[in-house]
């Protein structure tokens, strides 16, 4: 049956309409299929403000990186000597990253940097105490002077960096029960279990869990979350030349965790930036750890 005039031009404008959008989805797909990849990043990073202790080693650029990337802008703390720390900072971003000398051991080093990281950033919204020391050596052997020098690094650097922030992002405006700061530990997957000769490294990892437990609560009223990254056996720093340069290494990590490889600076880092997104705004208290399942304890 054929249509009458009404239907005729209906159908015809029908048709007509599916072939324009038929024809704009394939220029689209076309457009798309020869396109950069599409880069989706976490909700609510893009102008934040970031502090990183121990910037400028290698999780510590990764992580940077990864916020630099999302519209963040960073600031480094670090023992590089300035003019060496700026270059750091440049070659991450040329207008998005900056660099301030922070000895994490000193309150008053704590201080002014994080006053400095405010004058390059105006606020801090997203502080991590990433800064960290290792000494492995049996426990009949370990030194008075070892044991402060780690504890003071890993643990009170990290007391000293969480208060300073804290103290700071309090001041931040809130809107509602939005968040006001975020504050993160670089922690390690020894934070909860035993690990030979790390006395000073698992016990000051260990400590670090509970002050990070004990700041969600205390602050979680006042809009500030914290949290821990724990990486397992990063493939960057020392452990990197250690790993390249002795094979027991090799064999050790391969008994020890189920996934047969060093994780990367960069795996670790976006569970950092994550954490800091609005996607995790309802977080705190709580340890991410990423350790290619060697908590799970890999037997043969």
């Amino acid at each position: 049956m054929l249509f009458g005039s009404t239907e005729a031009s209906e159908a015809w404008g029908l048709a007509t309409h599916f072939s324009f959008l038929f024809a704009l989805f394939r220029q689209q797909e076309w457009t798309f299929l020869n396109s950069k990849p599409l880069q989706i990043y976490m909700k609510g990073i893009a102008g934040k403000g970031v502090f990183i202790s121990g910037g400028c080693g290698d999780i510590g650029r990764a992580v940077a990186t990864r916020f630099i990337e999302a519209g963040a802008r960073v600031v480094l703390g670090d023992l590089l000597p300035q003019r060496a720390g700026r270059v750091v900072a440049k070659l991450l971003g040329a207008t998005a990253a900056n660099y301030v000398r922070c000895d994490v051991t000193s309150a008053a080093s704590v201080t002014r940097a994080l006053q400095q990281a405010v004058e390059f950033l105006d606020q801090i919204d997203v502080a991590i105490s990433n800064a960290g020391t290792v000494t492995n050596e049996p426990f009949l052997n370990v030194s008075a002077r070892g044991w402060h020098r780690t504890l003071d690094v890993n643990l009170t650097g990290s007391f000293l960096v969480a208060q300073a922030a804290a103290r700071l992002m309090i001041k931040n405006p809130r809107r509602g029960r939005a968040r006001r700061g975020v504050i993160l530990f670089t922690g390690s997957w020894v934070q909860e279990m035993p690990w030979p000769h790390g006395a000073s490294y698992c016990a000051s990892k260990g400590g670090q869990l509970m002050l990070m437990k004990i700041i969600a609560q205390e602050l979680a009223p006042h809009g500030i979350t914290a949290n821990i990254v724990a990486p397992g056996m990063v493939y960057g720093g020392l452990t990197k030349v250690i790993y390249d340069r002795d094979g027991r290494l090799a064999k050790l990590v391969d008994k020890t965790v189920p996934l047969l490889r060093m994780c990367s600076p960069e795996e670790v880092a976006g569970s950092f930036l994550y954490l800091a997104s609005d996607d995790a705004a309802y977080i705190t208290g709580t340890s991410v750890v990423i350790d290619g399942g060697a908590t799970l304890v890999r037997r043969e």
